[in-house]
């Protein structure tokens, strides 16, 4: 893998480093929060004639600087399987019976975070084994969420008195939508975004569930917009308020980086 001339990993403590597992995909990024021109994103496809456990390992193994001693180590899970539980009512102890609970026959160990608001603990499912391994090889890592960098930007864009708005992030082959009546969350659920009818007929369900008004009411679009520009039309149709989401990272990225990174990248980068 390519790293740029300004990351001198022998000097790991200065960077960040964040590992991001999707589905179908492994991708990092290093950053320095003393200097904002440092920052390099790569995304790596995962090998079919392996398992994805096989494959995690083979990446680790062949680029030994993932387990050097960052400032910081992330891996962020991206996954349809959480749920949100206000902080209050929350413990850990439980985290295994909500996810068995919430959903059926799924494999691995649950796992939980809480977002920077502290409103939330977020429960979700991981592979064990790779759980296993990362946190053996990688320098003391934390385990995140997809979900929780999100929540911590979308608590408070733009809060209008009175209204209600939803935030609909692209990503990974799927839809994160979160809605709000100003600070409150309403609802957060993670869907398929496979089907571009069916794509515009949950966020449209997910709208009326919610009562939300057409005409007054706010609909945010963020994340891979362009590839799915037949269902922002339609909802530009049914919505009078369809808007993009302004994102303000610390780091200093190119118009390009903007364009591919994936919201909850530069959402972590705006704190």
């Amino acid at each position: 893998m390519f790293l740029p001339e300004n990351i001198d990993l022998a000097h790991s403590e200065k960077y960040r480093l964040s590992i991001r597992l999707s589905p179908d995909g492994f991708s990092f990024y290093f950053y320095s929060p003393a200097d904002p021109d440092i920052f390099h994103f790569q995304r790596t496809n995962l090998s079919n004639k392996l398992t994805y456990s096989e494959n995690i390992k083979k990446i680790i193994f062949d680029q030994g600087f993932f387990t050097y001693p960052f400032n910081k180590t992330t891996v962020v899970i991206v996954s349809p399987n959480y749920t949100l539980v206000p902080k209050q009512f929350f413990d850990a102890r439980k985290s295994k019976d909500i996810i068995d609970f919430n959903f059926h026959d799924l494999n691995g160990m649950s796992l939980h975070d809480s977002s920077e608001s502290e409103k939330y603990s977020v429960v979700y499912n991981m592979d064990e084994g790779v759980h296993s391994f990362l946190s053996r090889h990688l320098s003391n890592p934390d385990f995140k969420h997809h979900t929780s960098p999100l929540l911590n930007f979308f608590n408070t864009y733009e809060n209008k008195k009175g209204h209600k708005q939803c935030f609909a992030d692209f990503h990974d082959g799927y839809v994160s939508m979160f809605c709000y009546v100003e600070e409150r969350l309403q609802s957060a659920v993670t869907f398929p975004a496979n089907n571009k009818p069916d794509t515009t007929y949950y966020i449209a369900s997910v709208w009326e569930k919610l009562l939300m008004d057409q005409t007054k009411d706010s609909l945010y679009l963020c994340g891979e917009i362009d590839s799915h520009l037949t269902v922002v039309n339609d909802l530009k149709r049914l919505i009078n308020n369809v808007e993009r989401v302004e994102l303000k990272p610390k780091a200093n990225l190119t118009v390009e980086q903007t364009q591919i990174l994936p919201t909850d990248v530069i959402t972590a980068l705006c704190v």
